[in-house]
């Protein structure tokens, strides 16, 4: 069994039912099991390609009436299936293999990601209730179990937003950042590492661009064809890079804690008001220059000119 084969446990993975009402019980410590109305469905579907995320109803039974448990949670399950059925990465069984491993490895940093930033008050993150890291003895069982942010949506790339909005980011990231300085010598290894070299040998730089060429299918223009014509030129330069983590090093800074891959989908905004609830997908956290935070998540969501009219207010936001 594998992280790419299609299991008979929750969204085709290998976790069921029982692992996670056992671990979750665990967790909360309390003797309430799930109930026959218990659902699950895939929210993840669409916004990433590395996991399968579900969102859960417990349907409590036995809970004692001081008990406040979560209603729901948000269950994610490190998986290749996303990713296997684009069909955008060419290979046999060891490419896959190679794969499994880097996921792994992704997992287990964002586990150590929430572990480390659960000793800082009011972050605008989800509670994890637990997190199951693999090893060497496991290469199978890694999940994490989330708190669901309620009335929440992904701010999504292709709709406009205001700088207002980036605002809070930036602010949010900063308080993360400032209290990783606190307790930077407690980080686990998981973070502290530079997980960027392994990119280059589970991913070639053949079947990196073949997942830009994925977007032909959605639009095969010749504007778009221009476009990744392009873009394929200059993917061997960062094909291997690792400017993010060794980026403070060259130019003498005391590195942060760092999201690693803070795009539109992975901050949860309001649903009517859009202002910001919660920073996700810590996976690939890591210590490094903290603007790189501020810099991706700016460029997917704002236009040319608020990005560059709104680019030293925020970063002085962000270090206020």
């Amino acid at each position: 069994m594998s992280l790419h084969d299609t299991m008979d446990g929750l969204l085709e993975t290998q976790v069921t039912w029982e692992d996670l009402e056992k671990q979750l019980m665990s967790a909360l410590k309390t003797k309430a099991s799930f109930g026959t109305e218990k659902t699950i469905i895939d929210i993840g579907d669409g916004n990433g390609c590395l996991s399968r995320v579900g969102l859960v109803s417990c349907d409590w039974k036995g809970a004692e009436k001081s008990e406040n448990l979560p209603g729901r949670i948000v269950i994610k399950i490190p998986s290749s299936l996303p990713l296997r059925q684009m069909n955008v990465i060419k290979g046999g069984e060891e490419v896959w293999e190679a794969m499994d491993t880097k996921l792994r490895e992704l997992h287990n940093v964002e586990v150590a990601a929430y572990e480390f930033l659960e000793n800082f008050d009011s972050l605008k993150i989800p509670r994890m209730y637990f997190g199951v890291s693999f090893s060497q003895e496991d290469k199978l069982n890694g999940k994490m179990c989330l708190e669901y942010v309620e009335k929440s949506r992904v701010m999504n790339f292709h709709e406009a937003h205001t700088v207002e909005q980036l605002r809070q980011v930036a602010r949010a990231l900063g308080k993360i950042q400032a209290c990783s300085l606190k307790k930077e010598t407690s980080a686990s290894t998981e973070i502290r590492a530079n997980m960027y070299p392994g990119f280059s040998k589970t991913l070639s730089l053949e079947a990196f661009c073949g997942m830009y060429k994925g977007l032909l299918a959605l639009d095969d223009s010749e504007i778009t064809s221009s476009l990744l014509e392009k873009v394929e030129a200059i993917l061997p330069e960062y094909h291997a890079s690792t400017l993010a983590t060794t980026l403070h090093e060259q130019i003498g800074l005391r590195p942060v804690l760092v999201n690693g891959d803070l795009k539109t989908e992975n901050v949860l905004i309001e649903n009517e008001s859009g202002d910001l609830l919660a920073l996700i997908d810590w996976q690939c956290a890591h210590f490094g220059v903290g603007v790189q935070d501020l810099l991706r998540i700016s460029l997917f969501a704002l236009p040319a000119k608020e990005r560059r009219e709104s680019a030293s207010m925020l970063v002085e936001e962000m270090y206020n």
